[in-house]
């Protein structure tokens, strides 16, 4: 080994998310060196604290028979609105089958259909409201990991960030409560897994080690990467090739600032993500792409809740859904599906009239004693107190003081919505018509449109803000099917490669379901683990 490095092995990955352990285990299969770095002090990032799902769009597991190329091609393509790279997206979802079995064969996790969970646009063309493209990570017995075990990315136990509260671990099939052991689910099982596999194959991540600097040859070639650790400077040489699993860019303000099409006001993911692999890429003059975009999801900011000293925000999913609640803008009015998939509310949130701003942020949800009383809210259990900031009014008038909300406003928007709901309907903005609006709603029902429309006219009233945050940023290094992050002149950075948040996001706006972020970040982690042991 060269004096100039402290240390040498063939593959360096930057992140241990589902993207980066995807990278690290399949170079480690192919018979490469790798030293896997994390800069937090525990591995999983936002994969961790997510549900674990992988979107799979085509393939032969699902009980209804083959899911084929042509129909996840159609629907893509059909909420892409033109942003999404044709031949990448194909690259994806011709390649997914494939990176299920070498995860299955070569690691401990294990993937199940996720039975009858929709597409979140199931109407569109080749969109399928039966589900059978979700898949979630099996249960996963910790003691299996030994050491390692205490050592992944996890939330507060009150309920998490991204919505996976014991309700939701139900609803997405990701329940332990029949199996005996020290068993974990959803982001975590998935992490758990694919670290055991790591450590089978000899390689163990080493966190609290934040990489700084991307260090090139002569030729411009990536050859090593400078890394803190221990309060010194490493520098790690990588004959063949540095894969960047670093996460989105959604904790660092003025990146947020600068590149998102409009407000983002919280992150729900861990605070780790700075746009660090940004930021090392784009110094080696990587094209981005999908800049503009992210994760897009709304949340609520319960006063005094913070994690690492930041602001927490929490997705909203059930209390959106569930009858008996809408959500309002400042003059009363409705202004998108509360039922609907959360990434693309952010197109409504995002609506800007040039002499007044941005109309409908913030908002509110705004939601009657009986849906407390039934369904509880924001970790409030049925028929519990209400904390002061839920603004309990006696009528609509003391609400608006209590807001700011057109009392007004909001009076005929509730005469019209308490008329449409009577009908089963709302033809104002289709909530309750598509097979995923009810999917998070009141299961018990009579009807699907029932399971999320419900009046509004018992008071007290109640109302809590809500606005637009993000599970992650989707832009990037601009990478080719191969995961190599390419130059602005169109070529490749040699020794450079990109995966999940990390690099830009091939589906554009689109979010096909339930997985869309980690279907894509594990098939590019295992191309990009792929091709670095082979260029």
């Amino acid at each position: 080994m060269s004096s100039e490095w402290d240390h040498e092995v063939d593959v360096v990955v930057l992140g241990t998310g589902g993207a980066g352990l995807t990278a690290a285990l399949t170079a480690a299969t192919r018979g490469a060196s790798v030293a896997v770095y994390e800069k937090a002090p525990t591995v999983g990032g936002t994969t961790a604290v997510s549900g674990g799902i992988v979107w799979i769009p085509a393939h032969h597991r699902s009980p209804d028979g083959e899911l084929t190329v042509d129909d996840a091609m159609r629907y893509l393509e059909a909420q892409s609105l033109g942003a999404m790279d044709t031949d990448l997206v194909e690259t994806f979802v011709r390649t997914g089958p494939e990176m299920l079995d070498f995860v299955e064969s070569h690691s401990e996790l294990q993937f199940e259909v996720a039975a009858g969970f929709p597409d979140y646009k199931p109407e569109l063309p080749g969109g399928r409201p039966s589900g059978g493209r979700s898949h979630n990570a099996k249960p996963f017995d910790l003691d299996r990991l030994g050491d390692w075990s205490d050592r992944i990315t996890s939330f507060p136990v009150d309920f998490s960030n991204v919505g996976i509260d014991a309700e939701t671990r139900a609803r997405i099939h990701a329940s332990v409560d029949d199996i005996d052991g020290n068993y974990c689910v959803a982001g975590t099982a998935l992490i758990a897994g694919l670290l055991k596999g790591l450590l089978d194959h000899g390689v163990a991540p080493v966190t609290e080690a934040r990489a700084l600097e991307l260090i090139a040859g002569s030729d411009g070639r990536i050859v090593g990467v400078r890394i803190s650790h221990g309060g010194r400077d490493l520098r790690v040489h990588a004959r063949r090739g540095v894969v960047l699993g670093t996460g989105g860019f959604e904790w660092d303000e003025k990146l947020v600032d600068a590149y998102l099409r409009g407000p983002m006001h919280g992150p729900v993911s861990p605070p780790n993500n700075t746009g660090d692999g940004l930021r090392m890429a784009m110094v080696h003059g990587a094209d981005l792409a999908n800049m503009g975009e992210a994760w897009w999801v709304p949340i609520v900011q319960i006063p005094g809740d913070t994690i690492d000293g930041h602001q927490r925000s929490r997705s909203v999913r059930l209390e959106r859904t569930r009858p008996r609640s809408i959500i309002v803008n400042r003059a009363g009015r409705r202004f998108l599906n509360e039922a609907g998939e959360y990434n693309s509310m952010a197109g409504p949130f995002h609506h800007l009239d040039p002499r007044f701003g941005y109309l409908n942020d913030p908002a509110w949800i705004v939601f009657d004693s009986l849906h407390l009383k039934k369904y509880g809210f924001l970790g409030v259990e049925p028929d519990g107190v209400a904390p002061d900031w839920y603004c309990k009014s006696a009528d609509l008038t003391e609400l608006g003081a209590k807001t700011g909300i057109d009392s007004d406003g909001l009076a005929r928007t509730l005469e019209v919505w308490n008329r449409n709901v009577a009908h089963e309907t709302d033809p104002d903005f289709g909530r309750g018509s598509s097979a995923y609006d009810g999917y998070w709603g009141d299961t018990n029902a009579a009807t699907p449109a029932l399971q999320t429309l419900g009046p509004i006219d018992t008071a007290p009233y109640f109302a809590v803000p809500v606005t637009v945050g993000a599970m992650g940023t989707k832009g990037g290094p601009r990478t080719d099917g191969d995961a190599r992050v390419l130059h602005v002149s169109g070529q490749p950075i040699p020794g450079l490669y990109a995966a999940g948040n990390a690099m830009a996001g091939v589906t554009g706006k689109a979010y096909g379901g339930a997985g869309g972020t980690l279907g894509p970040a594990m098939v590019f982690g295992y191309r990009a683990g792929r091709a670095v042991t082979t260029d």
